[in-house]
C-alpha cells in the first residue's frame, strides 16, 4: 500500500495540451496586431512646415521637400521681422486709431501679437521677440524642424538691443510731451494774433474814411469858393 502511494507521488505531472484552443490563439495574434497598429499610429506626427502628417521621425526633416519647405517657411518670417527692426531702431509712435492695423503672427509661439494698447509702433512685438518664453519656444522649433541653432538671433531679439529701444522710446516720449506744450503756447498766442489782426484792420479803415471825409470837405469848400 505504501509503495503505491510513493509510487503516485513520484508520478510526473501530465504535459499542456500540446495542441491549444485555435480561438486562444486567434485571438492573441488580433491583440498583437492591434498592438503594433495601435503603436505605428501613435508614431505619427504633424509638420507645420509641410503641413502634413508623417511616421519618419526625425528622418523627415532631411526630406528635399521638407527642407524646401522650411526655407521658404523661415524667409517669409524674416520679411515681417525686416519692417519689425525698422522700429526697433527708429521708434514710432503709434496712433491709437493705427494700433489694430499692427499685429505679427509668430510662427513659433503660435501666437497673435496684437498692438492694441501699445503706445509705439510693434511694441507689443518686440516685447514678445525679447520675452523668455519666445526663445524656449524658437529653439524647440529650430531642433524639431531641422534648422540650425546657429540662427536663433535672427529670429529674437537681444536685451541689449531692446534696452537701448526702450531708452530711445523714452527719449521720443519726452520730446513729444515738451512739443505737446509748446504746441499749446503757440496755438494760444496765434489766437491772440487772430483777434488783434481784425481790429487792426478796421482802425485803419476808420482812419482812410477820415482821410477821404477831411478831402471831400475841402473839395466841398474850394467849389463854393471859386464858384465852379
Amino acid at each position: 500500500m505504501e509503495d503505491h502511494t510513493q509510487t503516485n507521488k513520484s508520478s510526473p505531472s501530465p504535459n499542456p495540451n500540446p495542441n491549444p484552443n485555435p480561438n486562444t490563439v486567434t485571438r492573441e495574434k488580433q491583440k498583437n496586431n492591434d498592438t503594433k497598429k495601435k503603436k505605428k499610429k501613435d508614431q505619427f506626427e504633424f509638420c507645420k512646415v509641410c503641413k502634413l502628417n508623417h511616421d519618419q521621425g526625425r528622418h523627415h526633416n532631411y526630406f528635399p521637400n521638407h527642407t524646401k519647405s522650411l526655407s521658404s517657411f523661415i524667409s517669409r518670417f524674416q520679411s515681417k521681422l525686416s519692417d519689425l527692426r525698422f522700429f526697433l531702431n527708429n521708434p514710432s509712435l503709434l496712433r491709437p486709431d493705427h494700433a489694430s492695423r499692427n499685429r505679427l503672427w509668430c510662427v513659433f509661439c503660435d501666437s497673435d501679437i496684437g498692438e492694441v494698447g501699445s503706445s509705439f509702433a510693434c511694441g507689443n512685438a518686440i516685447n514678445h521677440l525679447a520675452s523668455v518664453d519666445h526663445l524656449k519656444n524658437l529653439k524647440d522649433f529650430l531642433w524639431k524642424y531641422g534648422s540650425g541653432k546657429d540662427c536663433v538671433d535672427s529670429f529674437r531679439i537681444s536685451e541689449a538691443d531692446l534696452a537701448k529701444w526702450e531708452k530711445k522710446c523714452k527719449s521720443l516720449k519726452s520730446e513729444a510731451a515738451s512739443e505737446g506744450s509748446r504746441g499749446l503756447l503757440i496755438g494760444h498766442s496765434n489766437g491772440m494774433r487772430d483777434i488783434r489782426h481784425p481790429i487792426q484792420n478796421y482802425l485803419r479803415l476808420a482812419l482812410f474814411y477820415m482821410m477821404l471825409i477831411r478831402i471831400l470837405l475841402r473839395a466841398h469848400k474850394w467849389i463854393q469858393i471859386h464858384g465852379v
